[in-house]
């Protein structure tokens, strides 16, 4: 593995990603400019808020209260299954570099491992081992 070839090609990405966002940026700013879009642009929000408020009006009633109270509490215990679960696989490669597991169906599952460069800030800063930001 060469050093120098890996260290091109970050270099390639990371110019790659500032073209990306300087052309983002002057299409926001012509968008922005268009008097057509900024009055579409502000219709849309003005209909995304009511729509949020009549959202949020049903949701809080009765049974649908519980409902939502229940699918938050599902989605934080899923995310905190897949945080395990990726960490065991990871050591599963990592002991054993294999990349199938069977599962209690007795289905083989293949997974993927999967690498993230971090930014050039710190060492990782307010972020967890897994390189996200982390909530405290």
């Amino acid at each position: 593995m060469d050093l120098a070839q890996i260290q091109k090609r970050i270099e390639a990405v990371e110019n790659l990603q500032r073209e990306i966002r300087d052309a983002k940026q002057m299409l926001k700013e012509e968008l922005e400019s268009d008097d057509r879009y900024r009055e579409v642009y502000e219709e849309a929000n003005e209909v995304n808020t009511k729509k949020k408020r009549i959202k949020e009006e049903i949701e809080g009633t009765g049974s649908n209260k519980s409902l939502a109270h229940g699918i938050k509490e599902n989605k934080e215990e899923l995310d905190t299954l897949r945080e395990i679960l990726s960490a065991e696989l990871m050591q599963l490669y990592t002991e054993k570099q294999i990349d199938e597991v069977t599962d209690i169906n007795g289905d083989v599952r293949k997974f993927k491992l999967s690498v993230k460069l971090m930014g050039r800030g710190g060492s990782g800063e307010g972020r967890d081992s897994f390189g996200k930001y982390s909530k405290e």
